[in-house]
């Protein structure tokens, strides 16, 4: 990053930060940004268990060898690694926004993920639509929160950039992924 650009970006956070440590999200929502415990993201991501490497059988040296290049071993290391991404963002999200005005009293945005539900983009069938807690989840996950505002985050939680952009790179469209 060139001296232009470092200065454009202190500038920008500079004038969407308030009073009191509030920031004004990309979205809009105001907030203040909060650390998230790096056990919280650790704890949260280890649940998510990588299956053994499956072996095959190598007639040369009668034995078997692991094979990590098995296409259906291939596929869960991806999805797992998506759902590790998924885990980290909700995590900082959940824990490292506090919208300052609370949730907004129109409940519009969560007719519009019912709608999207309806359409069979999202699935809300794991959430309590009349639990609080899930409202504020579902809200800050869907609406307040965009991708920008994690770099916001991370920074206050000690999350390496490098940390950020992986877990971003886990939600491209697959035909914007690349394979190592």
């Amino acid at each position: 990053m060139n001296a232009k650009n470092v200065a454009l970006q202190v500038a920008h956070d500079k004038a969407s930060e308030e009073g009191d440590g509030v920031v004004t999200l990309s979205t809009g929502y105001r907030a203040w940004i909060k650390p998230v415990a790096s056990s919280l993201i650790t704890d949260a991501t280890s649940l998510i268990k990588d299956p053994p490497v499956p072996m095959w059988m190598n007639d040369e040296k009668e034995r078997l060898e692991p094979n990590p290049f098995d296409p259906e071993y291939q596929k869960t290391i991806a999805n797992n690694d998506t759902l590790r991404a998924s885990a980290v963002m909700d995590c900082m999200t959940f824990f490292g926004v506090e919208l300052v005005d609370g949730l907004p009293t129109d409940t519009k945005w969560l007719a519009k993920l019912k709608y999207l539900e309806k359409r069979g983009k999202i699935d809300l069938s794991t959430y309590d639509l009349d639990d609080p807690m899930d409202q504020e989840f579902l809200f800050l996950r869907y609406v307040a929160v965009a991708q920008e505002d994690l770099q916001t985050i991370s920074v206050k939680s000690g999350i390496t950039k490098e940390g950020v952009d992986k877990a971003k790179a886990q939600f491209q469209s697959d035909e914007e992924r690349t394979t190592d």
